[in-house]
C-alpha cells in the first residue's frame, strides 16, 4: 500500500483528498525508532502527532499503588497496544497545543513513525485553512471518542470501588 492510501486509512486524515494528503506528508519527518526506546513521556511538554507506518508501541500511565500495607509505589499501567495495521495516531493533541503528555509510548519492536510538528501544520493550515480545519475537526473526533471510552471507564471502575468499599 503506498503511503497516501495508508494515510487515507487513518481517521484524523480519512476525509481529505490526494492532494491534501500530499501536502501532509512534505511535512512529516520519518523516525526509525529501536525496540524499547521511549518516544513520549508521560509528564513532559510535547508539541508533535506520531502516525505508525511499521511496527509497534504500547501506551502506558504511571499509576500509584498501596503495597503490602507497606506505604505506596509507582507502577506503570500499560494502558493499550498499537501497531500500523490499526492505522492510529498518537500525540494528536500535541499538534494543537505545547501541553503536558498525559502517558508514556514505548516501542515494543522496531518502529517507523511519522512525526508532525505543531508548528509545520499550523503554517499549512495557515496556508490551507480548509484542510486544516478537516484535520482538527477530526482530531476533536478522536479525541471526544477517546473522551467518551475514559468516562465509561471511571463508570465502571467508580461502580467497583463502591460495591468492593461496601463489603
Amino acid at each position: 500500500m503506498d503511503e497516501v492510501a495508508f494515510l487515507k486509512e487513518i481517521s484524523v486524515f480519512a476525509d481529505l483528498t490526494t492532494e491534501e494528503i500530499e501536502k501532509i506528508i512534505t511535512i512529516m519527518k520519518e523516525i526509525n525508532v529501536p525496540d524499547g526506546s521511549i518516544i513520549i513521556q508521560e509528564g513532559d511538554v510535547g508539541d508533535s502527532m506520531y502516525i505508525i507506518m511499521d511496527g509497534s508501541v504500547e501506551v502506558s500511565k504511571t499509576l500509584t499503588m498501596k503495597i503490602d500495607g507497606q506505604g505506596f509505589e509507582e507502577k506503570e499501567k500499560i494502558l493499550t497496544r498499537l501497531s500500523a495495521s490499526d492505522h492510529v495516531v498518537f500525540g494528536e493533541v500535541g499538534l494543537l497545543e505545547d501541553n503536558v503528555r498525559t502517558a508514556s509510548v514505548i516501542a515494543i519492536s522496531n518502529c517507523t513513525l511519522r512525526e508532525i510538528k505543531k508548528e509545520d501544520f499550523q503554517k499549512l493550515a495557515d496556508k490551507d485553512p480548509r484542510m486544516g480545519f478537516k484535520i482538527v475537526k477530526n482530531i476533536a473526533r478522536l479525541v471526544c471518542t477517546r473522551l467518551r471510552k475514559a468516562d465509561e471507564d471511571t463508570i465502571k471502575l467508580t461502580t467497583a470501588l463502591s460495591i468492593a468499599l461496601s463489603r
